[in-house]
This record gives structure tokens, sequence and C-alpha cells, in this order.
């Protein structure tokens, strides 16, 4: 800390979130110091954290877009998370206890409404039933953290809006042994753009997972998750009440 810094803010546009950090005098490329990301016209905070020598260091929390909600919490080292996270709901409940350490999940909220089907992948066999796992794979961060990310950055295809179509499209991928995914690809098609969509958003997920385990050991899945594209409603217009056009009538009839 003892080498000079200059501080830096960085706007950007669509959507619109402003960047404040500081560099290194004599070497602009590489971040020191204190890190904040905002959002909206409010500078509401998204991401705090702390870089040292470029790289990710010490305590870094992210929010919810309202500013205040906690959404993920935990320390960096060498740019990499280590130690314990902690995951949390966008209502304010903790979801999940994740150490990067030791690779464990400490704690994880119950899921009642886990729509993914996971299989067991052999290249022999192809892909067997679910049930006979001892564990599903687990999603890093909760499986309604997941849901927000599918929701935040789904983009409706212009050419679904145009033809009105809906529905659910799912996307298959591999979860290996080391939590690792891959091998992307649609298994249920809704066209319209909405396919290309569905992988784009499968592809955003961090790709790293609690394997499943099977016989005592990590194992090889399928996951297929849907997205779903859900038409926006037309805001409606209630029409005035008639103890509104009452009031009206009786401050016109005063004049």
């Amino acid at each position: 800390m003892s080498q000079q810094v200059q501080k830096v803010v960085v706007a950007h546009q669509n959507p619109w979130y402003k960047e404040e950090y500081s560099v290194l005098t004599n070497n602009k490329t590489v971040k020191q110091g204190p890190y904040q990301k905002s959002i909206g016209k409010n500078n509401l905070p998204l991401v705090r954290g702390f870089y040292s020598k470029g790289q990710k260091d010490s305590t870094w929390t992210t929010f919810y877009a309202d500013g205040e909600t906690l959404r993920e919490r935990g320390a960096y080292e060498q740019d990499q998370r280590v130690g314990m996270w902690e995951f949390y709901t966008p209502t304010g409940t903790l979801a999940q206890n994740y150490d990067y350490t030791y690779r464990q999940v400490l704690f994880s909220k119950p899921i009642t409404n886990d729509k993914c089907v996971f299989k067991v992948w052999s290249a022999e066999d192809d892909c067997r039933d679910t049930l006979q796992l001892e564990r599903k794979p687990v999603y890093i961060g909760g499986l309604e953290a997941m849901q927000s990310v599918l929701q935040e950055n789904l983009k409706y295809p212009v050419q679904a809006l145009q033809r009105r179509i809906s529905g659910t499209a799912k996307v298959a991928f591999l979860i290996d042994a080391e939590g690792n995914t891959s091998e992307y690809r649609v298994v249920k098609k809704l066209g319209s753009g909405c396919d290309a969509e569905a992988l784009r958003l499968a592809k955003l997920l961090p790709a790293t997972w609690v394997p499943a385990r099977l016989d005592g050991r990590a194992v090889t899945v399928v996951c297929e998750l849907p997205v779903v594209f859900a038409l926006p409603t037309p805001a409606q217009k209630s029409p005035p009440s008639k103890s509104a056009k009452r009031k009206y009538v009786a401050r016109s009839s005063t004049r």
C-alpha cells in the first residue's frame, strides 16, 4: 500500500452501472485497494471488495439490485475464492454455506421446487435413472441463486414476442466428477429464438458444481435445465371509480 495509487471512476450503459477503484500510478493496468460497483441513478451498491496487486483479495460482498439484500459474501486470496462463503436468497434468507478450500457444502437450504432433472451418464449405457443417485449435484450458491441468474439475464427474443411464443425450453449439459460442466445442447425446443437464448443463459451459469455421488464416489451426470419464457403482461389502466368521478364533478361545480 506504500505505492502511489490513482482513483478511477468508470460509468457503463445498458445496463447503467458505475465502477470505482484505484490503480497503481506507475502501472494503470494494476488495480490496488478498495473496489465498488454500483447501479442506478442512486448508486446502489452491487459489489464491494478489495484488490491487491491486480488480484481480488480479502472480503468481497455482492448485493441484490436493491443495494441492501446480501447476495453472497466471502474471501479471495490471490484471485481465488477461499474458505467459507455465504449465499443468500432474494428475500435475505441464508441459502448455502460452501467451503471453497475443502470443496464442501456445510449448509444448503432444503429444495422444494427443483425442476432440474439429473441422470447418471456413461458412454456404454447412455443415461440411467436419476433415482439411483445417492446425492444430486449441488449448484454452488443455491437453486434460487441459479434461478436469479437466469431471470436477470433473460432477453426475450423479438421473434418470440411478435409471435406470442411462450413455454419452456430445456438445455442439457454434463456435470463431471470434478463438478465441471461441458457439452451443452438443447433437448426441448421452443423455437423463435428461444432455444438459442436458453443455451446462452445456461452457459452464463458458473461452470462449477458439487458433483453427484453414486456408490460412494463422484460420478458424471447429465443435467436437464428448464428455462421458462413467460410473455410479459401488459399493464392495464383501471377506469376511474365512481367516487373519484363524483369528486371531480363536485369540484367543477364550485367554480
